[in-house]
């Protein structure tokens, strides 16, 4: 077990010889690279602080008085990358092949996830964002089980009637969050997942069920180093 914690709404992955950061508090990402990829490296591998070289030892104050490592403590969030397995599917292609084939029927309920959904954005940060999603997430009842055909038959009402609701051009993040709002509604549990690859840097998130990503394509996504999974 590495000899600090990492301090809350923090995430990490190893990319390309690099470890990227997302800030969920500050809404901002940055990277370790080169020599100080390597000292980081050093600090995951031990387990106590008397183990690091000297130059790690001296990284290692500096992000405690930074704030982005914290001593170990109870309850304390592991110092680890993001494990989330890349996905190995995706549904997108079918859900858009059924758009059209639904009903009026999808519009109440689209409309009461899409003002959820818009008024957390407006209202709240990143960090308030995701920490709803997750409770989004957990209210779902345990055991509700649904095949990825009725979850992909979902989607494909979701693209059927979010065109009308919101252009092309909006972010990710907010197609994500309605998404995910759309399938709680309907007691799914969806992951939500944020990616980010480098060279050059870019960001992405995207909705998976059981492996598979909802909203997009896969070849797109695979590109994209996962970082945070809600």
């Amino acid at each position: 077990m590495p000899a600090f914690h990492l301090a809350p709404d923090h995430s990490f992955c190893a990319a390309d010889k690099a470890y990227v950061f997302l800030d969920a508090g500050k809404d901002r990402y940055f990277a370790f690279v080169g020599q100080t990829a390597g000292y980081f490296s050093e600090i995951l591998a031990a387990d106590r602080s008397g183990q690091l070289s000297c130059s790690a030892g001296k990284f290692a104050e500096n992000l405690l008085s930074t704030g982005l490592l914290i001593p170990l403590s109870p309850g304390g969030h592991a110092l680890a990358p993001c494990s989330s397995p890349v996905p190995q599917q995706s549904r997108f292609e079918e859900a858009c092949a059924m758009t059209g084939t639904t009903g009026s029927y999808a519009w109440p309920g689209m409309m009461t996830a899409l003002a959820r959904s818009w008024t957390l954005k407006r209202t709240r940060s990143l960090k308030g964002v995701l920490a709803n999603a997750r409770r989004w997430k957990e209210h779902v009842p345990t055991g509700n089980a649904t095949d990825l055909e009725e979850v992909t038959r979902l989607t494909a009402r979701f693209l059927t009637v979010s065109p009308f609701l919101f252009t092309t051009q909006d972010a990710c993040l907010f197609r994500s969050l309605f998404l995910m709002r759309f399938l709680a509604d309907r007691g799914i549990a969806s992951t939500w997942t944020f990616g980010v690859r480098l060279a050059p840097f870019g960001a992405h998130c995207w909705v998976e069920y059981e492996g598979a990503v909802l909203n997009d394509h896969l070849e797109h996504v695979a590109a994209f180093t996962p970082i945070l999974s809600i």
